[in-house]
């Protein structure tokens, strides 16, 4: 009998170092299309690294009671949920679009607002697959000198399930 193994680590990582802003967005696109959890945890900042913890503003949510103080070990733990109800032959997609114009940029700190679409065909009944919105997000750089993201508010553009809903039903 064979025992447990830990994961097999992917042999092609999707991360791509984000030295210009615009790649934040590209990594959380391939977060969703590889299915991988360390480049979602990778697009956001922590206090050590970039000296501002990660904090998330949530657009109202449809059924679900969204949680105080919504900070990156809540967006690892839903980003891990997520994953977890998505079988691996189901669709899992997140498209952003902006005009890759920047809302302000302050040197080391830079505001983008994006447009989003997330398909996640989870095996959860009776709730939302299609979340749609627009997010106001600030980037900073990190030691690394990468850019990670360490302000999200999201905002409702209909009465579309929002990346809040989908964080809140996970």
């Amino acid at each position: 009998m064979r025992g447990s193994e830990p994961p097999e680590r992917p042999s092609v990582d999707h991360f791509i170092p984000p030295t210009d802003p615009g790649l934040v967005f590209s990594n959380l696109e391939n977060a969703f299309t590889y299915r991988e959890y360390d480049i979602y945890t990778r697009c956001l900042a922590d206090s050590l690294s970039s000296g501002r913890s990660y904090r998330f503003e949530p657009a109202p949510v449809k059924t679900v009671t969204f949680p105080l103080d919504w900070g990156k070990q809540d967006e690892e733990l839903f980003f891990q949920e997520l994953l977890a109800a998505c079988p691996a032959d189901s669709l899992l997609i997140l498209t952003i679009s902006n005009d890759d114009i920047p809302d302000s940029d302050e040197g080391d700190t830079i505001s983008y607002q994006i447009n989003y679409n997330i398909v996640a065909n989870h095996t959860r009944q009776g709730i939302d697959r299609d979340f749609n919105g627009r997010s106001y997000i600030k980037l900073i750089r990190n030691n690394q000198n990468y850019w990670v993201i360490y302000y999200w508010q999201d905002i409702p553009v209909s009465t579309d399930a929002t990346w809040s809903d989908l964080k809140a039903y996970f």
